[in-house]
């Protein structure tokens, strides 16, 4: 009888670092952490191709996400915060603007 693999068959790592695009040892971490559905049989392990499956749409929904954050870059995350101390001794209370117009007076 000839053995021909089916989408039943569990994957090796092998095969499912190359479905999820990942190193062989990312996959077994995966595995180890939970993150990833699979058993061991012997030292080896195998996972189903659902498991594969539903692990690469949490992973691309998560990449969605990620790229939909815009970057410190663009946000300046620093614009909002106020000299307190070193800085040309406006008061906090008058805001940002206030330290920026003293800043350039070299207050």
């Amino acid at each position: 009888m000839d053995y021909t693999a089916t989408n039943q068959d569990p994957l090796s790592v092998a095969d499912t670092a190359r479905k999820l695009n990942r190193s062989t040892e990312q996959v077994r971490r995966y595995l180890r952490e939970g993150r990833l559905q699979g058993r061991r049989v012997g030292g080896q392990w195998f996972i189903e191709a659902a498991a594969v499956e539903a692990f690469g749409a949490t992973q691309s929904s998560e990449g969605a996400f990620l790229k939909s954050l815009r970057t410190a870059q663009r946000t300046k995350p620093l614009d909002a915060v106020i000299g307190i101390g070193a800085g040309p001794g406006s008061d906090i209370v008058h805001g940002i603007a206030s330290y920026r117009a003293d800043s350039v007076r070299g207050k």
